[in-house]
């Protein structure tokens, strides 16, 4: 708790600090250059505990704050580390993580190479989910940026490469290819999400461990000004001690496949974007009585726009579908039949209080409750329901 008030109150300190100044902050320090934010939220739903464990009653348990530090070594060189700091009801927690930490030597523009504490290039926004301001939405399309994997799938600890080829009358490139270890802590969601999934039939029981993670993004940035496509994968094994049915203990060894591919138009206040993702598992649990093995492929996409009317307000909408099981998407195997998709209907308001504090009113129509959690709602009787966010976040 103590670091938590320190880091706070740094963040507090430098976003005040241009308060009075009625400008964006821009802040350096021996040639250090330092941004951070600190956002809270607040949510409420109708009938089901959704995101976060306790949001029925209304709950401020939705908060994120971070500091970053970076440095130009040379005109090739850059450092930089970013502190980071959720609490997703009973996940996170505001427990401090490093969020991404890396070297960075940037050879030609058609060659760079990362070491360190990598982003993985996971779809259009992965990379940037953690700047707030980019985006017109609070909650992130669940179907393809699940809340409960973020800090899992947000880096991975290896080295990578990346860069921007010309391809002159065709538009450019740019690719990036990440190698390393992913970091993998049960307390900031993968259990409670490994859990949820398996409708508590599997459930953790001590640390999981990731083989090599290998990572891989292409953007193809069009000959049509705007407009951008995307391709990227995700790749490895998870391993992880479980018990069944709470009781037997066993391995779970998962094989992870994830890949995405998208599209997003920019024209000048208007975005238009659209993705969609697989996420395929083979696993195979071995225990005193035996082993067996299985395999599970879950897709989801959505489509999404925004447009800034003035400096100060824009306004935002997406509609998002999201299947856990490819093959039964009307719940013919499903205890509940609604466990079986999910289909959210998002409307954003963003209002622009300065260059440095944004708030954000966000309303959903949920068809479906495969992303509803099984641990926090074990009876999911109701296949509609409404939830609304609202946040507010200072950035410098």
């Amino acid at each position: 708790m103590k670091r938590i008030m320190i880091m706070v109150f740094v963040c507090c300190v430098l976003v005040c600090s241009g308060l009075f100044s009625g400008s964006a902050l821009a802040l350096e320090a021996g040639g250090v250059d330092i941004h951070g934010f600190v956002s809270q939220g607040f949510i409420f739903s109708e009938d089901y505990e959704y995101l976060t464990n306790n949001s029925k009653k209304g709950s401020f348990e939705y908060n994120e704050i971070g500091i970053n530090f970076s440095k130009d070594l040379s005109d090739r060189l850059r450092l930089g580390i970013q502190l980071f700091s959720r609490d997703l009801g009973d996940v996170g927690n505001n427990k401090i993580t490093i969020d991404w930490a890396y070297g960075d030597y940037r050879v030609k523009d058609w060659l760079g190479i990362r070491a360190g504490r990598i982003k993985l290039p996971l779809g259009f926004y992965n990379e940037t989910r953690d700047i707030d301001m980019l985006r017109t939405n609070v909650v992130m399309p669940q179907s393809v940026y699940g809340d409960l994997l973020r800090d899992t799938v947000i880096a991975a600890n290896g080295v990578g490469i990346y860069g921007n080829i010309n391809l002159y009358t065709m538009g450019s490139l740019d690719y990036q290819l990440v190698a390393g270890s992913m970091n993998i802590d049960n307390e900031n969601g993968f259990e409670k999400y490994f859990t949820a999934r398996s409708k508590g039939v599997f459930i953790i029981n001590g640390r999981s461990d990731s083989d090599i993670t290998y990572a891989g993004g292409l953007r193809w940035n069009t000959p049509l000004e705007g407009m951008t496509l995307g391709a990227s994968a995700i790749s490895n094994t998870i391993d992880s001690p479980i018990k069944l049915g709470g009781v037997l203990e066993a391995k779970n060894s998962a094989d992870n496949f994830i890949y995405t591919v998208g599209a997003e138009y920019i024209w000048e206040d208007l975005t238009i974007a659209a993705e969609y993702q697989q996420y395929k598992i083979d696993y195979t649990v071995t225990s005193a009585m035996g082993t067996s093995e299985g395999t599970g492929t879950s897709e989801g996409y959505y489509i999404s726009t925004a447009y800034r009317f003035t400096d100060f307000f824009s306004l935002g909408a997406y509609y998002s579908i999201f299947y856990p099981d490819d093959k039964d998407k009307d719940g013919n195997t499903f205890v509940f039949a609604s466990d079986a998709w999910e289909k959210d209907l998002a409307l954003s308001l963003r209002f622009d209080i300065n260059d440095f504090t944004t708030l954000k009113v966000e309303g959903h129509h949920v068809d479906g409750t495969a992303k509803v959690n099984a641990i926090d709602n074990p009876i999911r009787s109701d296949d509609k329901f409404l939830y609304g966010v609202a946040k507010v976040t200072f950035s410098f």
